[in-house]
C-alpha cells in the first residue's frame, strides 16, 4: 500500500503536538518546594509568639521565638540550640516570611492546581500538585499522599484561612511519599487534637498548636503567633523521630517520694542511648546537681535509695557517654510523717486535777485534724480526751483528777499518724489548791523593754515557793523568768524586749500547782527598719517594649511617702530617673516601658531617706511596630473603684496604627503574676469587649491588661471585685461578730468578739495580696464576749482584711492602718 507524503506530514504533526502536550502537563505538576533559608533548622520556631510546652514533649532540631515568652523545657527536651530573641530568631523570622510569600502571598496564593473541599480526608489521596483552599478547611480520618513512585515528589497545600485536624486523624504516605517534601502555607491557626498524626513542614501565620498523644513529622513554624505543645514528638527538619533521644519517663512531673525510699526505679526510653550512664538528682530545680552514680546497662531502669533531701522542687537526669540527656519532670522529695509527743517527758509528774496543762509536740507531715487520749495502764487501754484541727502544737489539757505511774499521752492525726509519750505520773494532790493568772491577759500587748511589769495571779492552797517561766512559742519551750518565795501574788517582770505573738507566762509551785496565762502578744521597742521589697517585675520575666502603665508591685515598711523610681538597662552599671511621687500603696504604674531589647533590665525604688529597694533581673524586648494603643476605659464601678461579683465590667481602647491584626484582652487577680484569657478581637472590629466578674470572692488589686499582636501592651489602673461585708453579714445569722476600734488605727487596735459558744478560734489579718501578715489569738475561748488589744504599728500603712474563725464559720471586716 502506498502512504502519500502529505498523510506522512500530518501523521508526523500530530505526534508531535501529542508529545508536547504530554511533556508540557508533565512540567507543569512538577512543583518546587520553598526556600526555608535558616529557618530550615527549626522543629518548633515563632517569629512573634510564645513557645509553650507542657509534658514530656520531644523537638528534634532548633527551637526558638524571636518575641515571645520560652517555657516548658525542662521537663520538654529539644536535641539542637536555643534561640531566643537573638539573631539567629531574626534571620529565622525573615527566612519564613520570604518563605511563606513565596507560596501564599496575594500574588502566589492565586497559583494552584487543584482546589480543595472544605473537609478533607477520610479516605482521600493525594497526589504530588498544588492544592488551595480558600477558607477554613478541616482534617479528618485517613489523609495518604502518594508519589506514585517519585521519591522527590513535593505537594504543596495552600490554606487562605485556619486549618482545623480532628482527633485520631492519619496522615499516611504512599508510593515512595516523604513527610520532608510535604509544606502546609496556612493563612491562620492551626489545631491538631488529640492522638493525630500530621505529616509536612508547617508554615503559617497564625498559631499552632499541638494537642495530647499527637505527632508531627516535619516542623511547626509560626510567622506569628504561639506555638503549643503538649507531651508531643515533632520530628523537625530531619525527619521523624529523633534519631537519638533519652526521656526519663519515672520520676515523673508532680509525683511524691519518700526519703530513704528503697529500691525506687527510675525508668527511662529513647534510641540510641549509650550504655555507659550517669545518674544525678537535683533538689533545686536544676541549678546544682548532686551524683547518684555510673552505671552502665542495655536496660531501661535502676534502683535508687532516696536521699534524706526533702524538696518540693526535685529532679533526676541521665546523660549517657555520647552526652545524650533527659531530665524528669519536678518531683517531691516528702519527709516520713511522725509525732514526737515532748511533754509530757518521760518521768514528769502531774498533779491530778491540773487544769490547761500543755501537751505539746513536733513532728512533720501531720494532719490538722488530731485526737488527744491517756492511758493509766501504759497503754493496754485508752480515754479519749478531745480533737481539734488545727497546725498548733500545744493543746490544753484538764489532767483527770487521779494517780497512776503509768500513764501516757497519745496523738492520733487524720491519716492514722500516731505519737505517743513515754511513761510519767499522775500523783496525788493531797491539798487541793489553784492559781488562776490574771495578767498578762488574753490578747493583751505587751512593749519589749518594758520594766517592772507587774505579773499578778489569784488563787487558793498555793506553796509559798513558786516558779515563773515565760513561752514565746505557745508553750513548746519554756525559759524560768524567776523562782521565789514569797505569800503575794504578784511579781515585777523586765519584759524582754522581742517580738512574739503566741507568748505565755506559767506558774508553778512546789506542790506541782500550776496555772499557764492565756496568749499574748511583745512587741519590741526597737523600731523595725526601713525596707523595700519589689515582687513585679519578676525574675526573669519578659516585659514588652512601649508597655503602657506597667504595674510595679511592691512593699514598703517604714519608708516616707516620697519615692524615686529608676531603670538600669545594664545590669545597674547605670541608672535612668522615672519619677519622685508621693507613693504610699504597693503598686506604681511606670507610665511607658522602654522600647528596647535587654537582657539585664533592673527597677529600684528609694525613698526620701534612703531606704532602697531592686527588683530582680528581667528581660525588655523591644517591639518593631510604630503604633501604640492610646487610651483603656473600664466602665461599671462604684465611686470606689469596686464592681460587684456576677456583674459585667465593660472594657473600651483606642490605638494608632500599626499595632498588629488583633488585641488580647487579659486580667488577673493575683498581684500580675499571672494573666488569664478574656477575649481577642480583631483590630477591624469596635475596640470592646466585656467581662462577667467572679461569682464570689473578694479581690483586691485587680487589673486589666489589653496586647496587640505586634506586642503593643497596656495596663489598667489596679480595681476591686466584691466586698467583705457579705461574709460577715453572712455569719452574723449565727451570732458570731467581730469589729475594732480605733479604726483607722495608728499603733493599737481592739477587736471586739462576740462567740455564742465555745469555740477555737483564730483572728488572723490578711494583706491585699492574701498573705497572713499577722495573727491575733489562735487559741480555745468559751462562749462569750470578748476585747482583744493588737498592736499595728507593725504594719505598714494599707487597707487588710481580719478573719474570725470559729468553729467552722468565718467573719471578716476592714481594718484601715496609717502612720
Amino acid at each position: 500500500m502506498k502512504i502519500s507524503l502529505s498523510l506522512m506530514k500530518s501523521a508526523m504533526y500530530a505526534l508531535t503536538c501529542i508529545s508536547l502536550f504530554i511533556l508540557a502537563q508533565s512540567s507543569s505538576s512538577a512543583q518546587t518546594a520553598p526556600n526555608l533559608g535558616t529557618a530550615k533548622a527549626y522543629g518548633a520556631f515563632s517569629g512573634a509568639g510564645a513557645i509553650e510546652s507542657t509534658g514530656l514533649t520531644v523537638v528534634v532540631g532548633n527551637i526558638g521565638t524571636h518575641v515571645g515568652a520560652f517555657t516548658g523545657f525542662p521537663p520538654g527536651v529539644y536535641t539542637g540550640e536555643k534561640h531566643v530573641a537573638d539573631a539567629a530568631t531574626l534571620k529565622a523570622k525573615d527566612d519564613l516570611t520570604t518563605a511563606y510569600n513565596s507560596m501564599n502571598d496575594a500574588t502566589n496564593a492565586a497559583i494552584y492546581d487543584t482546589v480543595l473541599g472544605a473537609t478533607m480526608g477520610n479516605g482521600q489521596v493525594l497526589t504530588p500538585r498544588t492544592y488551595s483552599r480558600g477558607d477554613l478547611t478541616t482534617v479528618s480520618g485517613n489523609l495518604t499522599f502518594d508519589a506514585q513512585g517519585n521519591p522527590d515528589a513535593v505537594f504543596i497545600i495552600k490554606i487562605g484561612a485556619a486549618l482545623n485536624v480532628s482527633k485520631f486523624t492519619k496522615m499516611l504516605l504512599a508510593g515512595g511519599a516523604k513527610a520532608t517534601n510535604i509544606y502546609w502555607a496556612v493563612g491562620g491557626a492551626v489545631s491538631v487534637l488529640d492522638s493525630s498524626v500530621f505529616k509536612g513542614t508547617i508554615l503559617s501565620d497564625g498559631a499552632i498548636h499541638f494537642y495530647g498523644g499527637s505527632t508531627l513529622e516535619g516542623s511547626a513554624l509560626a510567622m506569628a503567633g504561639a506555638v503549643t505543645l503538649a507531651g508531643n514528638t515533632v520530628s523537625g527538619p530531619l525527619g521523624f523521630g529523633p534519631p537519638d533521644s533519652l526521656i526519663v519517663v519515672t520520676p515523673a512531673m508532680r509525683d511524691s517520694l519518700r526519703v530513704g525510699q528503697q529500691n525506687y526505679q527510675i525508668t527511662w526510653r529513647g534510641t540510641g542511648v549509650a550504655v555507659k550512664k550517669v545518674f544525678e538528682y537535683s533538689i533545686d530545680s536544676g541549678a546544682t546537681w548532686r551524683m547518684i552514680d555510673t552505671l552502665s546497662t542495655i536496660g531501661f531502669s535502676r534502683s535508687w535509695t532516696v536521699p534524706d533531701a526533702p524538696s518540693t522542687k526535685a529532679l533526676v537526669r541521665i546523660t549517657d557517654a555520647n552526652g545524650l540527656r533527659g531530665v524528669s519532670g519536678l518531683f517531691t522529695i516528702a519527709p516520713i510523717p511522725n509525732i514526737k509527743v515532748i511533754n509530757p517527758i518521760a518521768g514528769a509528774q502531774i498533779f491530778g486535777g491540773t487544769q490547761n496543762y500543755q501537751i505539746t509536740w513536733s513532728g512533720s507531715g501531720i494532719a490538722d485534724l488530731k485526737t488527744f487520749e491517756y492511758s493509766l495502764d501504759s497503754g493496754a487501754t485508752w480515754t479519749l480526751i478531745g480533737g481539734v484541727s488545727d497546725t498548733a502544737r500545744s493543746y490544753s489539757w484538764n489532767v483527770p483528777d487521779t494517780v497512776s505511774n503509768k500513764a501516757m499521752v497519745r496523738i492520733t492525726d487524720a491519716n492514722n499518724l500516731r505519737g505517743v509519750s513515754k511513761v510519767f505520773s499522775i500523783v496525788s494532790n493531797s491539798v487541793v489548791g489553784s492559781i488562776t493568772i490574771v495578767r498578762p491577759s488574753r490578747g493583751e500587748a505587751l512593749i519589749g523593754g518594758t520594766q517592772d511589769y507587774f505579773i499578778t495571779w489569784t488563787g487558793s492552797g498555793i506553796a509559798p515557793m513558786k516558779t515563773i517561766a515565760l513561752s514565746l512559742d505557745s508553750g513548746l519551750t519554756w525559759t524560768t523568768i524567776s523562782e521565789i518565795v514569797t505569800d503575794a501574788f504578784i511579781y515585777a517582770w523586765d519584759v524582754p524586749d522581742t517580738n512574739a505573738s503566741r507568748a505565755l507566762v506559767r506558774i508553778t509551785d512546789s506542790k506541782g500547782v500550776t496555772a499557764t496565762s492565756g496568749l499574748f502578744r511583745i512587741t519590741s521597742s526597737v523600731p523595725l527598719p526601713g525596707s523595700i521589697t519589689i515582687f513585679h517585675p519578676l525574675a526573669g520575666e519578659q516585659i514588652m517594649g512601649g508597655y503602657v502603665d506597667y504595674p510595679v508591685v511592691f512593699t514598703a515598711i517604714n519608708t516616707t511617702s516620697r519615692k524615686t523610681f529608676e531603670y538600669s538597662l545594664d545590669g545597674g552599671a547605670t541608672w535612668v530617673f522615672i519619677a519622685t511621687e508621693n507613693v504610699d500603696g504597693q503598686i506604681y504604674a511606670w507610665a511607658l516601658v522602654p522600647n528596647v531589647t535587654t537582657t539585664q533590665a533592673l527597677l529600684r525604688i528609694t525613698d526620701s531617706l534612703g531606704v532602697t529597694g531592686t527588683s530582680e533581673m528581667f528581660s525588655i524586648v523591644a517591639t518593631a511596630a510604630t503604633g501604640s494603643i492610646d487610651r483603656l476605659t473600664l466602665s461599671g464601678f462604684d465611686s470606689g473603684s469596686n464592681i460587684d461579683n456576677n456583674r459585667v465590667l465593660t472594657i473600651d481602647w483606642t490605638y494608632t496604627p500599626e499595632i498588629g491584626t488583633s488585641v488580647n484582652v487579659e486580667y488577673s487577680l493575683d498581684y500580675t503574676a499571672t494573666w488569664n484569657h478574656i477575649a481577642t478581637v480583631q483590630t477591624v472590629d469596635i475596640q470592646r469587649t466585656t467581662w462577667i466578674t467572679p461569682m464570689g470572692g473578694f479581690y483586691n488589686p485587680v487589673f486589666i491588661r489589653v496586647t496587640s499582636s505586634l506586642g503593643m501592651t497596656r495596663a489598667s489602673q489596679p480595681f476591686s471585685i466584691g466586698t467583705v461585708t457579705s461574709v460577715a453579714s453572712e455569719a452574723s445569722a449565727l451570732g458570731y461578730s467581730v469589729s475594732n476600734s480605733p479604726n483607722p488605727a495608728s499603733s493599737q487596735t481592739v477587736f471586739h468578739v462576740v462567740l455564742p459558744t465555745a469555740s477555737n478560734v483564730t483572728l488572723s489579718i490578711i494583706d491585699q495580696r492574701g498573705i497572713n501578715v499577722g495573727t491575733v489569738v489562735d487559741n480555745h475561748f468559751n462562749a462569750g464576749t470578748y476585747d482583744i488589744p493588737f498592736t499595728t504599728s507593725m504594719l505598714a500603712s494599707g487597707v487588710y482584711t481580719y478573719v474570725l474563725s470559729a468553729n467552722g464559720v468565718r467573719v471578716a471586716g476592714r481594718l484601715v492602718t496609717t502612720k
